[in-house]
């Protein structure tokens, strides 16, 4: 039996990124999928958020997907997913904090203000500038490699790499579009699609249109 538990849901990105990770550094895991729009009241003694997800290592609770990550690639440095360089370890992080605090919020506009045609037209604006920002910041700057950080896969892609499969959902509920100039980002995302990691966790595109559709729904009562 593993000593690692996660809990998770199939449809949650951030579970997804756990998953990936733990994919990726080969560890065995037992998986527990928990229904976050009818949670048992006994998942409260183990998520003090309430969300997914969380694991349970060696009997200690370890909750948020970003912190989860590093914690596993701090404690199973076997197959590394942060960069060694000092540097390169801070700018990896800043790269995380990009998607929390500037890719992902502008995307999670286009549901809040899906019944503004004003604000959708700025939101889409944005998100065509973040995209822009990561091609050029990113991609243009590295000196190989098709990942965030290079040659080599990290916590970044896979922080990353559940919101771009999301992306589909974004252009047919509010007809998103990637940049033509994104030319590096879509060989990154052609890499992403063909490592196990993402194979073992992805769902079609059909999942995430009814996911966000149902979410606006729930938005709009």
């Amino acid at each position: 039996m593993s000593d690692i538990k996660i809990y998770s849901f199939d449809k949650c990105p951030y579970a997804q990124r756990t998953r990936m990770a733990l994919i990726e550094k080969g560890l065995d895991f037992e998986l527990i999928e928990i229904d976050v729009y009818n949670k048992p009241e006994w998942f409260h003694e183990i998520s003090p958020y309430g969300k997914v997800p969380v694991i349970v290592h060696e009997g200690k609770t370890i909750f948020e997907s970003a912190i989860i990550n590093e914690y596993l690639d701090e404690r199973y440095p076997e197959v590394a997913l942060m960069p060694t360089d000092l540097y390169e370890r801070a700018r990896a992080r800043i790269w995380m904090d990009y998607c929390s605090n500037y890719y992902l919020p502008a995307c999670t506009r286009l549901l809040r203000d899906h019944k503004n045609e004003e604000a959708q037209e700025q939101n889409l604006k944005r998100i065509k500038e973040r995209l822009l920002y990561i091609e050029k910041e990113c991609f243009e700057a590295n000196k190989d490699g098709v990942f965030w950080m290079g040659n080599k896969l990290t916590l970044v892609d896979l922080h990353y790499a559940p919101f771009f499969e999301r992306f589909g959902a974004y252009e047919h509920l509010f007809d998103a579009r990637w940049p033509d100039e994104c030319v590096k980002i879509r060989l990154w995302w052609d890499a992403m699609q063909e490592r196990q990691s993402y194979l073992e966790t992805f769902l079609p595109t059909e999942s995430h249109i009814s996911t966000y559709s149902e979410m606006m729904q729930r938005i709009a009562s």
